[in-house]
Parts: structure tokens; C-alpha cells; sequence
């Protein structure tokens, strides 16, 4: 590992520390510094804020695994992510805890759809579905799994990585029986 990398990943590790006994909004760059034995120069020529390390954190932890999830492989993107959250539970419910919802739902919302887009739902090819429609399916399901997301972790993960997928495939026969039906019924 680069030297760039490792000073980034000393840095990631501090904050995860520090967030599993205190809340992100009271921790500082000092915090974060001393507690891993840099400076806080250090810290600026790396990242431009603690905002900008919390998403390197998630990015580099979770989110570059699911986006490399190929098509159709969706199922292993859910139990990846799910088993981050339930490995770093302190950190990942510290972190719905102490920023705003918008600002999660924002850096939630790109990786979701990529993820949403790989979910199998082939409704682009599906001529009983308009290429709107299936843009609007995709942007829908995006803001129910990042909101549904938040919504797990706040309640302390309770449900595991089957029943989770088990209720997703429901969602998907819904739309495919959907799309069957709407050739026989004129919308």
C-alpha cells in the first residue's frame, strides 16, 4: 500500500475508533489527528473535511465492492453491505445518528441507483414498459432502499441478510407479474 493510502487508511481507522464512543458532529480533525499520532496538516492534505473522510471511509469499506458487483449479482451486493454495517455497527449507527438525513440520502443515492440498475430488472427491454417508466421504477426503488437502508441501521439491524433478500425477489415478481398483466390490459 502506498504511503498516501496508508496515511488515509490511519485516518479512517482513528475516526472509526473515535465514533464507536463518541458521535461524529463532536469529534474534530484534532481528535481524529492525535488519536492516530499525525498532525493536522496532515489531515488537510489528505482530506478537506471530516465529511470528506466519512465518505472515503464508506467508499474504500463497502461501496467500491458493490460497484463492482456485475450484473444480475445484486444479492451479493445486499449481504456485503449489510455485513459491513453489522461488523462496524458503533460506526455505521453513529453515523445515521449524528448527520442529517440529506446529507446520507445524498451520499447514499448514487451508489444505490448503480446498485438499483443491477438488480436484474430488465424493464429497458421490456416493451410493455416506456424507457420513463423504467427510469422512474429505478429512481423510485433507489429512494426506497437508501431511505429503508437508514431505517435498518437506526433500528439496530435487526433483520438479517435473507429475509432482506427474500423480500426484495418479492418486489421483483411484483414488477415482472406487473409487466405481464399490463399486456393484457390496456393502461
Amino acid at each position: 500500500m502506498e504511503y498516501a493510502s496508508q496515511t488515509k487508511q490511519q485516518l479512517a481507522n482513528s475516526l472509526k475508533d473515535l465514533m464507536s464512543r463518541t458521535p461524529f458532529n463532536k469529534i474534530t480533525v484534532q481528535n481524529v489527528t492525535s488519536n492516530c499520532g499525525l498532525n493536522r496538516q496532515t489531515f488537510y492534505y489528505h482530506f478537506k473535511d471530516m465529511y470528506e473522510l466519512l465518505s472515503w471511509i464508506y467508499r474504500n469499506d463497502v461501496f467500491i465492492q458493490m460497484e463492482e458487483v456485475q450484473d444480475g449479482q445484486w444479492e451479493t451486493a445486499v449481504v456485503q453491505a449489510m455485513r459491513y454495517c453489522k461488523a462496524n455497527r458503533a460506526f455505521c449507527r453513529n453515523t445515521i445518528r449524528s448527520i442529517k438525513k440529506e446529507y446520507m440520502e445524498g451520499f447514499l443515492q448514487p451508489v444505490v441507483h448503480s446498485w438499483v440498475e443491477k438488480l436484474g430488472i430488465d424493464l429497458e427491454n421490456c416493451k410493455y414498459i416506456s424507457e420513463e417508466d423504467a427510469d422512474f421504477l429505478v429512481d423510485f426503488f433507489t429512494t426506497a432502499f437508501v431511505n429503508y437502508g437508514i431505517q435498518w441501521v437506526s433500528r439496530g439491524m435487526q433483520e438479517d441478510e435473507d429475509f432482506v433478500i427474500k423480500k426484495i425477489k418479492v418486489l421483483l415478481r411484483i414488477i415482472y407479474h406487473g409487466t405481464e398483466k399490463q399486456k393484457k390490459i390496456a393502461i
